[in-house]
């Protein structure tokens, strides 16, 4: 019988999704399991791989018929039911069943897991939380295969490329700022709230970083920005929807932002440098943005004790 992971519960809005599939994912490619991810359900049906799949199955079946979105919930439902019934059955190791649950202040490796569970009769698994995370040489060998599964569907790729196209007619450098301030007044109790005014000092920092080039900043915010930024720069508000944001920051040449698996995803997906910004009194260089090896919002386990 192939072994099963199943991802059983919804953790985060879609950065946190998106990251936690792919490093899955990542775990299914190596180790030729199967996964079921019926908490992607409300996303699934605008990427190209979980659209037609009722579980948010991989390796996907092939002629599925697209399930409705209230059944995709009821899937869901189903599968929390589920869970709870497997956790009293995963202490016998006869059952087949194992649960893994990962939590902020616990992070678990899935190469670890799976050597634990190496020598041990089972068939399903059980998961739970945001922090399980494959090894940086599993995306080396499997990355291109995730971003095709976790590709948006064509329409909103589209729309993506002629938004940032008609951007880059104008401007030598495209940069995506990820300017998040509501939740995270309280993340992490408030570590990376940062206001207006440092955004704005570290975007005239990589703007005098590129000059004489000129630089356009495209921002994706969940707040009212335009008459907070007062200085002479080029700034460009992003579309203001979920997928829309995501995929514009992914076609931009560098993003600044803080730790977060939204951006964290796309600069992973777009193969783009970004700077995860956690002291803004430190000065930005050039060589302060990295290209990711892996989906990650930069989020440590020494981080938990914040919130």
């Amino acid at each position: 019988m192939q072994k099963t992971i199943i991802i059983s519960k919804k953790t985060g809005r879609l950065g946190n999704r998106l990251q936690l599939y792919a490093h899955w994912l990542a775990f299914a490619l190596e180790k030729e399991v199967r996964i079921f991810n019926p908490a992607f359900a409300e996303y699934s049906v605008l990427f190209r791989g979980t659209t037609d799949q009722r579980w948010g199955k991989f390796p996907s079946d092939k002629n599925a018929i697209p399930p409705s979105v209230a059944s995709r919930e009821w899937i869901y439902w189903l599968n929390r039911s589920a869970y709870k019934l497997a956790k009293p059955l995963a202490i016998s190791k006869s059952s087949g069943i194992r649960v893994a649950k990962a939590q902020s202040s616990k992070f678990i490796q899935t190469d670890s897991l799976w050597n634990e569970f190496f020598n041990e009769s089972w068939n399903i698994l059980f998961t739970q939380g945001l922090h399980f995370y494959s090894p940086e040489e599993w995306f080396l060998r499997h990355g291109d295969t995730i971003r095709s599964f976790l590709t948006p569907l064509s329409g909103c790729q589209e729309k993506a490329t002629q938004f940032v196209t008609q951007m880059r007619a104008h401007t030598d450098v495209l940069v995506g700022v990820h300017l998040r301030q509501t939740d995270y007044q309280e993340f992490v109790g408030g570590r990376f709230f940062y206001s207006l005014d440092q955004y704005l000092m570290k975007m005239l920092e990589i703007r005098e970083l590129y000059h004489p080039r000129g630089c356009t900043f495209l921002i994706c915010s969940d707040v009212s920005w335009e008459g907070g930024l007062k200085q002479d720069l080029r700034c460009f508000s992003g579309p203001g929807t979920v997928i829309g944001d995501l995929m514009v920051l992914s076609k931009c040449d560098l993003i600044l932002g803080p730790p977060s698996t939204f951006s964290g995803w796309a600069a992973w997906y777009g193969k783009v440098p970004i700077h995860f910004l956690e002291n803004p009194t430190i000065s930005l260089a050039l060589d302060s943005f990295q290209i990711l090896p892996f989906p990650n919002g930069a989020f440590r386990e020494e981080y938990a004790s914040l919130g």
